[in-house]
């Protein structure tokens, strides 16, 4: 149905039931999307901003943490104990300097249960059924590290192997509850502490506070909103058309 309702500039206005309801469906989504994306800008700046303040705190000790506590991201921390080396998981698709490896989690025993630690990054072997050396010593250390609390739900590209009998197992998330139950114990903590680069037992470690900079969530903002804009240009541009001769 395609009747004149309007003039403007000497174009006459054509109502569209479909390009309408495209419209109208699209363009409210592409701006909710911008305003998404300025969310987690802001997000991710409170979260720069909270790694920064806690990189300068004080360590403390593991033993006097609540551990329940949801607020825990980036808090420093040391532990007395030792690594469980028979018993590791290895967190599939790390890349480091372009290279493909994994993130290698070992239980740490100590005093007040077990702690799962993210010593860093191994190169994967020339095939994947090659396992890499992940050898760390068992005798008693003190560790140093900052707790790690994930930002979101981990992207997977797989199914991972935490239930499959034999260690080290291979695993594509990570899942202190799920490892816990490979382990057999009850005392695992709800987060993992990743090593700091002079810490006993670390391996090649390349933590960044943030997987994405608050800038890049901007720019990504300013596309969605210059696509609703692009959007309702075309709309105008198309229902505005000249009288035919």
């Amino acid at each position: 149905m395609h009747e004149p309702t309007s003039k403007l500039s000497g174009r006459k206005f054509k109502f569209n039931w479909g390009m309408t309801l495209f419209t109208l469906a699209l363009f409210p989504l592409l701006i909710s999307f911008g305003f998404w994306q300025l969310e987690r800008e802001q997000q991710k700046t409170q979260l720069q901003k909270q790694y920064d303040e806690r990189a300068l705190a004080t360590p403390r000790n593991e033993a006097e943490i609540d551990w329940n506590n949801p607020d825990l991201g980036w808090t420093p921390v040391t532990a007395e104990g030792r690594f469980d080396s028979a018993r590791q998981f290895m967190l599939d698709n790390r890349i480091l300097d372009s290279k493909v490896g994994y993130e290698i989690i070992t239980p740490f025993v100590t005093d007040s249960g077990t702690i799962l630690i993210n010593r860093g990054w191994v190169s994967q072997g020339s095939t994947r059924a090659e396992i890499p050396e992940l050898g760390v010593s068992e005798a008693t250390l003190t560790i140093s590290g900052h707790i790690y609390v994930p930002d979101g739900d981990a992207f997977v590209l797989g199914s991972d192997s935490s239930s499959v009998q034999g260690w080290p197992k291979l695993i594509q998330k990570i899942d202190p509850e799920q490892m816990a139950l490979s382990l057999g114990s009850t005392n695992v903590k709800p987060f993992v502490v990743r090593l700091t680069g002079n810490s006993q037992g670390v391996l090649q470690t390349n933590w960044a506070a943030i997987s994405m900079r608050p800038e890049t969530h901007r720019a990504y903002a300013v596309q969605w909103f210059t696509m609703a804009a692009v959007l309702l240009f075309l709309y105008i541009m198309f229902s505005f058309r000249k009288p035919e001769n």
